[in-house]
């Protein structure tokens, strides 16, 4: 019983070795000696087989022959999504937006121009680098919503925009409390208030509507005598922006506290 088992098992290494070897063998000769169709036909089995790899270096190979072609569509459409496969978002999104200018009465059209912002929001990296590539995802999924406000795909495109501006929200927080935590307190009350204006419906609206007052009061307290009356004043628009959203905040004693003194400061 074991015995044959064990011979079946091995006869089915040895066939997958020989597929594998004429497999590889056919790449070699279509490579080296293949027609243009010849190689398009191994690219589309590699793809099948998902063998990616061998895919995208054939289908780019042909590119330049078969641009203009019937199979042009084709080999891009298949060449994004083996980009796709292999995790190379960049050239993925490349291909596919591509695919979408040069086909824009293509029936999936739709599908690459979601794609293309699919990718880049794909490479959307860790909120403390640079966030370029998160912006540019942004804007791709903003305009595909746009153009196709139908489609099945609009309510993943706006979660993947909340995504990644809760994403930019959390880096603009994060810079802010950087100045702050330098005692550059300027700058901190400047940053927060960017943050308010450009991320109303961020989570850490609260923290950065208190931290502005803070940073504004404190900035006040540490500036020479002829530049306070201009500084605390400004004290009294922070509290004012700070109690319109949140007069039951738990950082109102801190917050009443601070108007009061720079009240009392500009008597």
């Amino acid at each position: 019983m074991f015995y044959a088992k064990f011979r079946y098992i091995a006869l089915i290494l040895f066939l997958l070795l020989l597929e594998s070897c004429a497999y590889q063998k056919e790449y070699n000769a279509v490579s080296k000696r293949g027609s243009a169709a010849d190689k398009f036909n191994f690219a589309v089995k590699a793809y099948d087989k998902g063998d990616y790899k061998k895919a995208i270096t054939v289908f780019e190979e042909l590119l330049p022959a078969y641009r203009g072609k019937d199979d042009f569509e084709s080999l891009l459409y298949n060449l994004a999504y083996a980009y796709f496969y292999e995790k190379d978002y960049y050239m993925a999104a490349y291909y596919f937006r591509m695919s979408g200018r040069m086909f824009p009465g293509s029936a999936s059209i739709e599908e690459t121009t979601y794609m293309s912002a699919y990718c880049k929001f794909l490479e959307s990296p860790y909120y403390k680098l640079d966030q370029t590539a998160t912006m540019e995802a942004i804007k791709q999924l903003q305009l595909f919503i746009n153009y196709y406000p139908n489609s099945p795909k609009v309510s993943e495109a706006a979660r993947l925009i909340g995504e990644m501006r809760n994403k930019l929200a959390l880096k603009a927080f994060d810079l802010a409390n950087m100045y702050y935590k330098r005692n550059l307190y300027n700058a901190a009350s400047i940053a927060y208030y960017n943050f308010l204006r450009d991320y109303p419906e961020s989570v850490y609206r609260e923290d950065a509507a208190f931290r502005m007052l803070r940073s504004r009061f404190l900035y006040a307290e540490n500036s020479i005598r002829e530049k306070q009356a201009e500084r605390y004043a400004r004290v009294g628009d922070a509290y004012e922006t700070f109690m319109r959203s949140f007069a039951d905040s738990k950082y109102r004693k801190d917050a009443d506290k601070f108007y009061a003194i720079s009240q009392s400061k500009l008597k």
